[in-house]
């Protein structure tokens, strides 16, 4: 014998099952969609925020850069102006140098020598003048050689000029300056 069963039972029990794994998968569908949703908003907010930070790097390094700018212009000014500060320095030395051995020459010049021109370049003095005679050109020279300030005097010329109906000796001697 043969028994059928005529209660949908079983029929009920697979539609059952369906909706709850529809139900389920929906579940499922929607915590996917919630979680990815959580990580996409909390992913986009860290973009942002490094975005921000982006700009606002930029924004210093843009800054930083105008300051190198103004510093490497600032280096350079001060270049120029030590330099500048130097060649003051060296023009002062020069012209003290000058004046001391202006005044050096003045203490050994004997009476009856005349400077035509006096140049003080390179450590070196190059006088050309007009002497009475040639003991008085000799007595200038033993004073330039024993003097603290000049050294190594030499006569490059010496010649018999006349002037005004009065014979003269015309010279030019060099020497070294000794600075201190």
């Amino acid at each position: 014998m043969i028994k059928i069963n005529l209660l949908p039972i079983r029929e009920e029990k697979k539609k059952e099952r369906k909706r709850l794994d529809i139900s389920v998968s929906i579940l499922m569908f929607l915590l996917a969609v919630l979680i990815g949703g959580y990580f996409y908003i909390n992913i986009s907010g860290e973009l942002e925020s490094l975005q921000v930070q982006i700009r606002a790097k930029k924004a210093e390094d843009a800054r930083l850069t105008k300051k190198v700018g103004e510093i490497k212009l600032l280096k350079k000014k001060k270049t120029e102006l030590e330099k500048k500060i130097g060649i003051i320095n060296a023009l002062n030395r020069e012209r003290l140098m000058a004046i001391r051995v202006m005044e050096e020459a003045s203490i050994q010049i004997p009476e009856k020598i005349w400077f035509k021109s006096f140049q003080v370049k390179n450590h070196k003095l190059l006088i050309v003048g007009i002497a009475l005679d040639d003991q008085t050109l000799s007595t200038f020279i033993s004073r330039l050689n024993h003097s603290v300030r000049f050294n190594h005097v030499w006569l490059q010329q010496s010649k018999q000029v006349v002037l005004n109906q009065v014979k003269l000796k015309e010279f030019s001697l060099n020497c070294n300056v000794v600075m201190e």
